[in-house]
């Protein structure tokens, strides 16, 4: 009597070959006592059933992992009083875009270069001037604001804005600034009116923010540019992208400059 083996994945104990007269019979354990690891007595198949479970187990536990990643790092509900109401907070990288500079620029312009008489304060832009710059504006200004006899005033306006790239200053942000200026004033008892289009680079670094200040910019020089020389400056710009290094980035143009007026 020998024991041969039909099937290499075989679990049951192998065929017992007996003489020619009788069948070749195959020994089986009763079915109740047949467990999952021998499920149609292959090991094979066995082990297929289990790696697919395997798979399937780890599908699932990184579903959880990332569901509850998400659920304690998801924002923080704020309730207000209307009820039924939720407001989810939000977070934005900080960008400074043309609006933001444009906007910067028009309200500092105005203080800087509006006079009416008898008035001349810098006081609403203190935190986003040089005090160099404050000085030197108020040492020209603040005379003709006080001489009022004429009843002179300037009357300022910003109307555009593009960025100008100085290789000599690539700390800076040089914005230049299309204006138009006009002037009143009382002369041999007429009024008297004179309006200008000049071309101006603000030269603006980056500083901390602070309530007065939120975008943290500070005007640090102006240089102004009229007539045939404008036009030349003007033709160096180029559009404001938006970009939170937008003050680091290095210069693509080059250009002509005498470097800010303090």
């Amino acid at each position: 009597m020998s024991f041969v083996f039909r099937n290499p994945h075989e679990v049951n104990p192998p065929e017992r070959e007996r003489d020619g007269l009788y069948g070749v019979q195959r020994i089986r354990l009763p079915a109740f006592l047949r467990t999952i690891w021998e499920w149609r007595e292959d090991l094979a198949v066995v082990n297929s059933w289990l790696l697919l479970f395997c798979l399937l187990q780890a599908i699932a536990i990184i579903f959880l992992g990332i569901a509850l990643y998400l659920k304690i790092h998801e924002p923080t509900r704020m309730i207000v009083d209307l009820p039924g109401y939720v407001i989810w907070p939000k977070t934005e990288i900080f960008k400074l875009n043309e609006n933001m500079i444009f906007s910067f620029i028009h309200e500092v312009g105005k203080a800087l270069y509006e006079v009416s008489p008898g008035s001349y304060s810098l006081s609403t832009v203190a935190d986003r001037v040089s005090p160099k710059v404050a000085a030197a504006f108020k040492e020209v200004y603040v005379p003709l604001a006080m001489n009022g006899g004429n009843g002179e005033r300037i009357v300022w306006n910003l109307r555009e804005v593009r960025k100008y790239n100085s290789p000599k200053l690539p700390s800076y942000l040089i914005v230049a600034g299309k204006c138009d200026r006009a002037r009143y004033k009382i002369q041999n008892g007429m009024p008297d009116v004179t309006s200008e289009s000049v071309v101006i680079l603000f030269y603006i670094s980056e500083g901390p923010n602070t309530p007065m200040n939120p975008l943290g910019l500070r005007l640090e020089g102006v240089e102004e540019f009229q007539g045939a020389e404008a036009e030349k400056i003007w033709s160096y710009t180029v559009p404001i992208v938006s970009s939170p290094e937008i003050l680091k980035k290095e210069p693509i143009l080059p250009s002509k400059t005498r470097g800010p007026k303090k």
